[in-house]
């Protein structure tokens, strides 16, 4: 049963806003902020820095207030446990995060994530925020890599074995791609531990040692994604950080600033706008020299999305501006890395529409989103399926831009991909977007939209 969310309406009463003030600020439905205090639903990520905005309080002030609706067992989202952990909740005491940054400390810190040390018997995770989140960015900025160690110890690893593993990585982007993260999480996990543990015992030369470290730092970026999409965002933290201590190790400038713009995307679309803009920035930094028009419009999207977060429209746009200029660049260029693939007009184009429509320009984004989903290969389903329904959530937005037919079609279209993945994050904004669209059931294409998606999402 849902439990109301007494502070969250005291509060909105506090700074003299009835439902229907509150609602019209947040580009929502007014039956949208009712759900959310009686506790019936809960605001995405991705909304709540605009709804801390207009309450005056600050985001985790926010979460305190909405956790009061969560039942018991769903209660903290920022929490993530595998069964019934005991690791610990403090930072201070994270491995993960205290290990030194060093070829060591970077094995140490990934074997005991992978749980392949004996101390760790469950993993549970708190959600990350403030400096705990940005001071390893930090590090990876100002830290030099240190001469990396041979390992000395147990068999071999072969240069045969080495050269093997950047295509079973591939394949799980692949697998990821089209199944969504929740198919690949636990393959992913399983093969950074073993990389993790032929780095902790195997024997190698430091040419193969550097292979190694890379190879964990992608499989660590691949299975915070996957824990990502299945609503771990603690766990994803964990894993973005181990993989940019490995890139750090393996003395890889280019991959650690790719793993910090996705980290500033993850951290973002949580709400954490000003650690999200201080992760990109870090990014921005680090790659300062890099000729690689693909990275550099990676990361000048990943900055637009956190400027957007922290309501900067000017610094959005002119982010967006460089993105689309590094694009033009990219057919001269094909010695990019091969895990740089889906870096794409069509990818650079939704994502300045999804920051726009973070900024609730959702006119502007309309046009962008419908652009760049129709650009998309097929085998990008995950990715069709999240920005269609951003796609019909501009359309139902109030605005010249609303089309509640056209949204109700690319809404029943995103469902019909949804039903082939294992994706967390893509049934959240669908339940969403149901919500955002129930009041207008009377018009027929919304009531067939409405009609599909009760068999996917909880309502």
């Amino acid at each position: 049963m849902a439990v109301k969310r007494c502070a969250l309406a005291e509060r909105r009463k506090a700074v003299g806003s009835t439902q229907e003030q509150l609602a019209e600020v947040l580009d929502v439905e007014r039956s949208t902020v009712v759900r959310w205090e009686a506790g019936e639903t809960t605001p995405l990520p991705r909304s709540r820095p605009k709804l801390a905005q207009a309450l005056a309080v600050s985001v985790d002030e926010l979460d305190a207030m909405l956790a009061e609706g969560q039942t018991e067992g769903a209660a903290d989202q920022l929490r993530d446990v595998d069964a019934a952990d005991e690791v610990p909740d403090d930072p201070e005491h994270d491995a993960v995060l205290r290990s030194p940054w060093t070829h060591r400390g970077t094995v140490e810190a990934a074997v005991l994530l992978s749980g392949g040390d004996s101390r760790v018997k469950r993993r549970g995770f708190l959600s990350l925020t403030g400096p705990a989140l940005t001071a390893p960015a930090h590090q990876w900025l100002v830290h030099e890599p240190e001469p990396l160690v041979s390992g000395l110890a147990g068999r071999r690893v072969s240069a045969g074995l080495a050269d093997r593993l950047p295509a079973m990585i591939a394949e799980l982007r692949t697998m990821d791609d089209v199944a969504g993260g929740g198919s690949v999480l636990s393959l992913a996990r399983q093969e950074f531990g073993w990389v993790a543990g032929l780095l902790d015992h195997a024997s190698y030369d430091e040419s193969i040692g550097r292979q190694l470290l890379a190879a964990l730092a992608e499989l660590g970026q691949l299975v915070s994604w996957g824990a990502y999409d299945s609503g771990q965002p603690g766990l994803a933290q964990r894993y973005n950080i181990a993989a940019l201590r490995a890139a750090h190790s393996a003395d890889d400038r280019f991959l650690g600033a790719h793993i910090l713009g996705s980290m500033a995307k993850q951290a973002g679309h949580q709400g954490r706008s000003a650690e999200a803009v201080t992760l990109a920035e870090t990014a921005l930094a680090g790659a300062r020299g890099l000729e690689s028009p693909r990275l550099q419009a990676e990361l000048h999207v990943r900055q637009a999305y956190a400027l957007a977060a922290v309501h900067d429209a000017t610094g959005c746009r002119a982010a967006i501006s460089k993105a689309c200029c590094h694009v033009e660049q990219l057919a001269a260029v094909n010695d990019d890395p091969q895990w740089l693939y889906w870096v794409i007009p069509a990818w650079i184009i939704v994502e300045a529409g999804d920051s726009l429509l973070l900024l609730g320009h959702a006119d502007q984004a309309a046009g962008m989103l419908d652009e760049g989903v129709s650009l998309f290969d097929e085998s990008f389903v995950r990715d069709r399926q999240i920005y269609l329904t951003h796609l019909a959530d501009a359309l139902t937005r109030p605005g010249k831009q609303r089309d509640l037919e056209t949204a109700a079609e690319r809404g029943i279209a995103a469902i019909e991909l949804a039903e082939t993945l294992d994706s967390t994050l893509g049934v959240d904004l669908l339940r969403d977007l149901y919500h955002q669209m129930t009041p207008h059931a009377k018009v027929p294409a919304v009531g067939d939209f409405l009609e599909r998606a009760r068999g996917l999402v909880t309502v």
